[in-house]
Formats: structure tokens, sequence, C-alpha cells
């Protein structure tokens, strides 16, 4: 007896399994690329974005530095400038300010020390000998067109034998210098204009 087997309906579904399997892996394979083609494309973007920002980065710091090293150019011009005007300045007003103070001194009266504390500001001490000198002479510089401020600052009373001018005095002479010492200490603005002036005038 013989018997009849049928084969294809197990063919087909055999075949619809191997497609599917096919469509799978296509589809598993699609998506994948999908998902390594973006991740590329990402990093790629990253790597042009901060390729980018590293360029405007370092353009920025040269633009800095080129800046920086011109204020530091300038600054350093402008200060040997200001120096330059200063000691200009300095030689200017300290020579016929000093001749001034000093034609304007009672016969013993002595500049002890002359010096600046600022622009255009002089600390100066001054022996006299006696009180009444100092106020004279106080009330002269105050008229002097050549200062446009005088403070006094202090009187010190000094005995004899505390300055050079006592030691100059011969030992035969009356020891008239045995009264004290008057040192006075002055702060004067001075007029730089009108000291220009006086130099060029040849006062």
């Amino acid at each position: 007896m013989l018997v009849e087997i049928n084969l294809l309906p197990k063919k087909k579904i055999k075949n619809r399994a191997t497609f599917a399997v096919v469509i799978l892996l296509l589809v598993i394979a699609l998506v994948c690329s999908t998902v390594v083609f973006a991740q590329v494309s990402e990093a790629r973007n990253e790597e042009r974005r901060l390729s980018n920002q590293l360029v405007t980065i370092e353009k920025t710091r040269e633009i800095l530095e080129r800046k920086i090293s011109t204020n530091e150019d300038a600054n350093s011009v402008i200060k040997l400038e200001q120096a330059v005007n200063w000691a200009d300045d300095y030689v200017i007003e300290s020579v016929p300010l000093v001749r001034h103070l000093s034609s304007l001194l009672p016969e013993r009266g002595f500049i002890q020390s002359f010096s600046y504390v600022d622009a255009g500001v002089v600390s100066c001490e001054i022996q006299f000998d006696s009180n009444s000198q100092v106020a004279q002479y106080l009330a002269v510089l105050k008229d002097s067109n050549y200062l446009n401020q005088v403070k006094l600052n202090s009187v010190t009373t000094v005995t004899h034998g505390d300055t050079e001018a006592d030691e100059e005095t011969p030992v035969n002479e009356e020891r008239e210098d045995v009264l004290p010492r008057y040192i006075a200490q002055f702060e004067l603005t001075i007029n730089k204009q009108e000291l220009k002036t006086a130099q060029k005038e040849g006062n």
C-alpha cells in the first residue's frame, strides 16, 4: 500500500520563515546603520564645532595679547613722558624758587632743607633768629607771586651749637648768638607758570 506525502505546504511555511528572518535582519541592519551613521555624523559635527571654537579662542587670544602688548607699550610711553615732564618741571621750578626764597630771607636767615613732597608742593626748613622774623617771612611769602599757598607747619626752638650757622661765628666775637634759634617748617604750593616765566626772563 502506497502513502502519499504532500510536502508543498511545509515548503511554503519554511520559505515564509526564511523570508521573515531575512527581512528582520535587514531591518536590524538598517536600524544599526542608521544609528551608527547618526552617531558618526554627530561626532563629526561635534568635532567641527570644537575645531571652530578652538580657532575662535586662538584668534581671541591673539587679539588680547596684541591689546595687552599695545597697552603695555602705551603705558610705558606715558610713564616715560610723565617722568620726563616731572624732571623738566623739577629743574624749571627749583632754580628760580630757591633763589627767590633766599632773596626774601632776613640777614641771618638760612634755608636748611628743601624738598618736593608732591607735584608742585615743596617742604622747606628755614632758620631764623627770632619768632618775629618767622612771622615777617611768612607774610612776605604769602605776598609772593611765585607761590599759590603758604603753610607754616611748625616752629622749633634750638639752642646754640645745634645749627651749622653757629659754627661759622668766630670765637673772638661777642656771643650774641647764645640766644636760641628758630627752625620754621613751611609747606609751599608753587605757581609753576610764574616760575617758568621768571626763568625764561632770567630772574
